[in-house]
């Protein structure tokens, strides 16, 4: 499609919303006098290895879009920081939350074809029975999904709680995904990745893309490095999940990026819906059918990043009017901190999107100074971690944030320094006696430090303020079940036990000396506790618990991981 072609339709996207019966929310227009440079991108490689150096961040892999094409892609540093390997454009990274406008983008699809009705109620395709408790749940529709208005939390347990009516507000989730996603395998037959293979990557030429970890990305996906200084691999996803699991390349997601520019794949009519807003995620911020929206002093753009589990972190953008577009992935939990100088680097900005002041800078002194105290931590301990947040409490450029304060506390907490860890949320608490927040964070530190009545009566009290409940009620209810199983002093048989060792998946589990021993990923190996027959508490992570599958008798076919937060993961015994 001609880039006049994208800007005269792209100007005109908002009007659909009336002509569709849902009012376009008023908005600022856009400056007709912005220019359209071309993207800098001679600059940016250039700047690129300094950025990684200052922000942290080991790799990254960055393609731009220009008049509906991949114009340029670059890599930078590198996809294994422990063993210093260098990625490269075909680098697999987890995409996160860029799983989400690819997923509408596939629902759009079969909405164009006349297989789906946005408006039809996800139900009459799917009983739910994570939310078949609460009636509002009948009302939700694949619309009311894809717009982040579902009332569900974006994840849960196997028992899904509505904050608010379906329909009424806006709340981020992912669960909401995941339910769209079992109802259109549930109707089609096809699971969520044999969907978008047809749907998405075949079309658009996405050779390197998948929600599913396939056997061809070994040795070619990344390796993150979390906010521990932890390195992880890519996970490798047997099951598909419409909001998170997608695993891609940055080449990839441009061929992506630029079909969204020029609504390749979409009828006009779809191709305007899906990014004309429908709700406000924040003041001047809209979310559309599946993307993020923004239309201002900077213009028509849509965007959306992503952070799996503060590993891996990626963000993608694309300017309607210009018919430019960026993606790019890292393997750090702080990516982000580079969506600003990146993205103005590329695109030219004079007037800079709104959505940009949302993420932190990556050379915000602050931060920086942040990060010292965590790598003092690390490096030499907790005595010169207090020296150092002394230092940058101090000084009012460098003095932590509130949120700050219970990440620094929480990043403590389990890393022997549990005495400071506990010491930093008592100031914050302190300072700010009604903040839930605080008394989570605490509790979970004194879990980790296994003073466990304590943590029930930071729970409890949390409980008492009411901001949330359910947070305060499923960790009140982990530690009393932590408590319980202390108590009976649970035996498992050796033998039972013998069938209980193995490889599962990327974990493994060894019985040495009668005890079972768990390892999960890259992280060290750490005793099992037994809490019944076929459950264990992980002892080195008291927010994580294994159940093994099985008669007890014969080698146990699977494991699940529990979460406290109430998600789970399975997986089965390796060949």
């Amino acid at each position: 499609m001609p880039h006049s072609t994208v800007v005269t339709a792209a100007l005109g996207f908002l009007l659909l919303a009336s002509a569709c019966g849902r009012p376009a929310p008023r908005l600022p227009a856009p400056d007709p006098a912005m220019a359209s440079p071309a993207p800098d991108t001679s600059a940016l490689a250039a700047q690129l290895p300094a950025l990684l150096e200052t922000s942290g961040v080991p790799g990254l892999s960055i393609a731009v879009v220009r008049d509906g094409r991949v114009a340029w892609t670059g890599a930078f540093g590198t996809m294994n920081d422990s063993a210093r390997t260098p990625l490269d454009r075909r680098t697999i990274f987890e995409a996160a939350s860029l799983s989400k406008p690819v997923f509408a983008y596939l629902v759009l699809r079969l909405v164009d074809r006349g297989l789906f009705d946005l408006d039809q109620p996800l139900h009459e395709i799917l009983d739910y029975p994570r939310l078949s408790h609460d009636e509002r749940y009948k009302r939700i529709t694949a619309r009311i999904v894809l717009s982040h208005g579902t009332g569900l939390p974006n994840w849960g347990g196997p028992r899904l709680s509505l904050r608010f009516d379906p329909g009424t507000d806006y709340g981020y989730s992912g669960e909401g995904f995941v339910f769209l996603q079992k109802a259109l395998e549930r109707l089609t037959g096809h699971t969520l990745d044999q969907l978008a293979r047809r749907e998405v990557f075949e079309p658009l030429g996405m050779t390197r893309s998948s929600y599913v970890w396939q056997p061809r990305f070994e040795g070619e996906a990344a390796y993150a490095l979390n906010w521990l200084w932890r390195v992880a691999p890519a996970n490798r996803y047997t099951e598909g999940n419409a909001a998170a699991s997608l695993l891609t390349t940055a080449p990839d997601f441009a061929r992506f990026v630029a079909a969204v520019l020029t609504g390749r794949g979409l009828s006009p009519a779809i191709w305007r819906e899906y990014l004309t807003p429908v709700r406000e995620a924040s003041a001047g911020l809209f979310v559309g059918l599946g993307i993020r929206v923004e239309d201002g002093p900077a213009g028509r753009i849509f965007y959306h990043s992503g952070n799996n589990g503060r590993r891996f972190t990626c963000y993608m953008t694309g300017d309607l009017e210009r018919g430019t577009g960026l993606v790019y992935f890292t393997n750090a939990y702080n990516g982000t901190t580079l969506v600003e100088v990146i993205g103005s680097t590329v695109l030219g900005r004079e007037h800079p999107p709104l959505h940009w002041a949302g993420y932190d800078r990556y050379d915000d002194p602050r931060r920086l100074a942040y990060q010292s105290v965590q790598r003092a931590a690390v490096e030499r301990g907790a005595d010169a971690a207090r020296e150092r947040l002394r230092e940058i409490r101090a000084d009012s450029a460098t003095r932590p944030s509130y949120d700050e304060m219970l990440e620094l506390g929480a990043f403590f907490s389990g890393r022997g320094m549990d005495e400071l860890s506990i010491e930093i949320l008592t100031g914050v608490l302190a300072a700010s006696p009604d903040s839930t927040g605080a008394h989570l964070a605490l509790g979970s530190a004194l879990e980790a430090a296994g003073d466990l009545g304590a943590a029930m009566e930071s729970y409890q009290r949390a409980m008492a303020l009411g901001q949330e409940p359910d947070e305060a009620r499923g960790r009140l209810a982990w530690v009393q079940e932590r408590l319980a199983a202390r108590s009976q002093a649970v035996v498992v048989p050796e033998p039972r036990l013998a069938t209980y060792a193995g490889a599962y998946q990327e974990r493994s589990v060894t019985l040495r000396g009668g005890r079972l021993f768990y390892k999960g990923g890259p992280y060290p190996e750490s005793p099992l506790k037994p809490m019944a027959e076929d459950l264990f508490e992980v002892e080195a992570d008291p927010t994580l618990r294994v159940r093994f599958i099985g008669d007890g008798v014969a080698p146990a076919p699977r494991l699940i991981e529990i979460s406290r937060d109430g998600s789970v993961e399975e997986a089965p015994r390796s060949p």
